[in-house]
């Protein structure tokens, strides 16, 4: 008997997600370059080097298989230190290849969904102070001017900053990323100044490009108290939550940066209403538990289990309601929502096909509930460069040697595929092409 199926709204985005150095190669002009160069910030020792060899004409190629399986749309990003190598210095041949990549992309059907900063910036940039200083935030406000007058008649659709808060996590108040400063109040400069930089140049697209879609990518996991009657828990899964999650909610709803107890609230100038659709990057669930030896986690440690864990990174707890939860979290902000990366470590694909079907059912159950869903991007299209993983974190449909540059198609390919075909998703346990 065939299952029952769950339709999408039409015109829905399938697609999935890559970003530039992950996936490019021979980035060898910005910050990250350098800091995997140095021994020890990469877990298991590797480094991007060709990376999946997009910059040199594979992303043609896996983006038209991204066409073949089904997908009407991808998220990628423009690297900035291809595009602004020096200060105030635009190289048009870098400009030029990402017009053949979105040109091949309209051809094949294939919307193009746009990320101006993913995580890496140009060395003159880092040299500064990356996002602690103020300079950075109106370079940024040029290049997104520029991507939109040169590149915008083939680009609808951009996001300006992903995850603002993972990355002042990881690199300002943490040390897991370059520039690893590892101080809290550099932490919140920082995140100021990149909440300043999205309104900055969501109104610079808008100035060139009027009829353009412009928003934000938040990386929200689900947080919640290991044990839901003891107050403490409560307390440091609420703190947790709001400094990962309602900070960027609010700070959009309110143009202004409001923190919990007796911090005072930040305006950020231009923020308000600054975003015509907001991204959503979710992965799953944490549990917290109270530690008072855990000040710098706001007393709260993460002990959920089972968890998707590898090297000095966990992905939390595979929990598909949290992402109907969140969908609904944002309902309020009144603009389109797109689930702009959804996915799980997996390299043996035992996980992923599960975890596909279910995550699409979470999506679909947040638009029965009133959430304007819009699109589903799975991360990601093929595996590659981890960040401080390296090269040991899978998350492709398509699984990638990164020495013989083999692509070979994953299982969970074909289920994605079938969802992507049929705009739909079975409604109970059997999953598509099994």
């Amino acid at each position: 008997m065939t299952s029952p199926e769950l339709h999408f709204p039409e015109g829905f985005l399938w697609g999935t997600a890559t970003s530039s150095h992950q996936v490019e190669g021979g980035n060898v002009n910005n910050d990250w370059w350098l800091w995997e160069h140095d021994p020890g910030h990469i877990h298991d020792h590797s480094r991007s080097g060709a990376a999946c060899e997009w910059w040199c004409g594979r992303a043609e190629e896996d983006v038209a298989l991204a066409a073949r399986l089904g997908q009407n749309a991808h998220r990628l990003s423009v690297e900035w230190s291809r595009l602004e190598p020096a200060f105030g210095v635009y190289d048009p041949e870098a400009f030029a290849r990402y017009r053949r990549l979105f040109e091949h992309m309209r051809a094949l059907g294939v919307e193009p969904m746009v990320t101006l900063h993913h995580f890496t910036l140009p060395r003159w940039a880092a040299k500064v102070g990356g996002w602690t200083n103020r300079v950075v935030v109106q370079r940024f406000s040029a290049l997104a001017a520029q991507c939109a007058r040169r590149l915008g008649d083939l680009v609808t659709m951009w996001c300006t900053i992903n995850e603002p808060v993972v990355l002042v996590y990881n690199a300002y108040a943490g040390r897991q990323w370059p520039p690893g400063t590892g101080r809290f109040d550099v932490g919140l400069r920082a995140l100021r100044h990149l909440l300043r930089a999205h309104a900055a140049a969501y109104h610079a697209i808008h100035d060139v490009q009027p009829e353009a879609q412009v928003g934000m990518v938040f990386n929200m996991p689900l947080v919640e108290p290991a044990r839901p009657g003891h107050p403490l828990d409560r307390l440091v899964a609420f703190l947790q939550d709001w400094v990962f999650n309602e900070v960027k909610v609010r700070a959009l709803r309110e143009g202004r940066l409001v923190w919990p107890l007796a911090w005072p609230a930040r305006e950020v100038v231009g923020l308000r209403e600054a975003c015509d659709f907001v991204g959503l990057n979710y992965y799953g669930r944490y549990l917290v538990r109270f530690a008072a030896e855990a000040p710098g986690s706001l007393f709260g440690r993460h002990v959920q289990e089972p968890t998707v864990r590898l090297g000095g990174t966990d992905w939390g707890q595979v929990a598909p309601a949290g992402l109907t939860k969140h969908l609904l979290r944002l309902r309020p902000l009144g603009v389109p929502l797109y689930v702009t990366e959804n996915g799980v470590c997996d390299a043996h694909d035992t996980v992923r096909p599960h975890f596909l079907v279910e995550h699409v059912r979470a999506v679909h159950r947040a638009i029965q509930a009133g959430a304007d869903v819009r699109g589903y991007f799975h991360w990601s299209l093929v595996d590659n460069f981890e960040w401080a993983e390296g090269w040991s974190a899978r998350f492709g449909l398509l699984a990638l040697n990164p020495f013989t540059q083999e692509r070979l198609l994953r299982q969970s390919a074909e289920v994605y595929a079938h969802i992507c075909r049929t705009n739909s998703v079975p409604a109970d346990s059997a999953s598509p092409e099994q």
